[in-house]
């Protein structure tokens, strides 16, 4: 690796970390005075040095699993969103040359999505301990006062709606929402981005996983799999542009790649597929929704289900 490949590496590490810092005050640098910029860094820096190690040794994780096998790639690109609440795209590594066959592309695939759910998983449990329960009435008053205001809702996936039921609750969710502290926020993000890569299209970690797991003979099914991932946007409608990034950049079939000539094994197996599943229990249906003095829009899917509810009930 050249010396201006490290200098992208480090200024976008740079970037990224001012993004997570100051999100959507990032603009407002040259306005703040050093107090308040200095309380932005107090408040903040606990979210970002805790994402920032989650997405580094996710990449790394495929990294070193690469580098093991002898395969060239390069150090991690991360990924700075100025605008977004989260504040990052996440982070990249690319392969310069191909992967010979499946076991190498299970152990690179697999070896990323691991390490940031073993690290987000603590992260959110402990920061919950120092999180605390809002009110959704107190805050739509304060968005009714203020309509020039708009709310934030991060969504639960199955685990993190336990987490919260277990460290702070029990509570009804349709009275309260959890306000995260900042390394609850950076084990939500972490797990939202581990579900994200666990998807099991195209060049994905969960399209590796996948593929190395299923073989040639998952060409059959996946884009049936595909279909029933497009339905998730009549819950949250974000999910038609990622139906979109996967289809014409991603892919949502692997290339190919031999087979190994040695079997899988049982513990890969095991490993591969519990990966898979704990994709179920991490991902959000609606992970980030926008909330304004009039209130959240319902969804087409939360519609269609209250109907059915009401069908049911009588």
């Amino acid at each position: 690796m050249n010396r201006s490949s490290y200098g992208w590496n480090v200024l976008l590490f740079v970037l990224t970390f001012f993004t997570l810092t100051f999100q959507d005050d990032i603009f407002r640098i040259p306005y703040l005075n050093f107090a308040a910029i200095s309380e932005i860094f107090r408040i903040r820096t606990p979210y970002s040095f805790s994402l920032l190690g989650i997405l580094f040794c996710h990449e790394m994780g495929h990294y070193l699993a690469a580098r093991y096998y002898g395969i060239k790639s390069t150090l991690p690109y991360f990924l700075p969103v100025p605008f977004s609440p989260v504040g990052t795209m996440g982070a990249v590594i690319r392969i310069k040359e191909p992967i010979r066959n499946k076991i190498q592309l299970f152990d690179i695939g697999i070896w990323g999505p691991a390490m940031s759910l073993v690290l987000s998983i603590p992260c959110i449990v402990i920061g919950l301990y120092n999180s605390q329960l809002v009110s959704l009435a107190e805050r739509t008053a304060i968005l009714q006062a203020h309509p020039e205001l708009m709310d934030i809702h991060f969504g639960d996936s199955i685990l993190t709606y336990l987490l919260s039921q277990k460290i702070l609750g029990p509570f009804d969710a349709s009275l309260f929402t959890v306000e995260y502290n900042p390394l609850a926020f950076a084990g939500w993000v972490g797990l939202l981005i581990t579900a994200l890569n666990l998807l099991p299209f195209g060049q994905l970690d969960g399209g590796h996983v996948v593929y190395s797991l299923a073989g040639e003979g998952y060409r059959k099914w996946i884009y049936y799999l595909f279909s029933a991932f497009l339905l998730l946007s009549l819950w949250n409608y974000s999910w038609i542009l990622w139906g979109l990034l996967i289809y014409y950049f991603i892919r949502v079939e692997h290339p190919f790649v031999p087979d190994a000539s040695y079997p899988i094994g049982k513990f890969r197996k095991i490993f591969g597929w519990g990966m898979l599943l704990s994709f179920l229990l991490i991902f959000p249906i609606s992970p980030i929704t926008v909330v304004s003095s009039s209130g959240a829009k319902s969804s087409l899917g939360e519609d269609l289900w209250n109907i059915l509810l009401e069908v049911f009930s009588k």
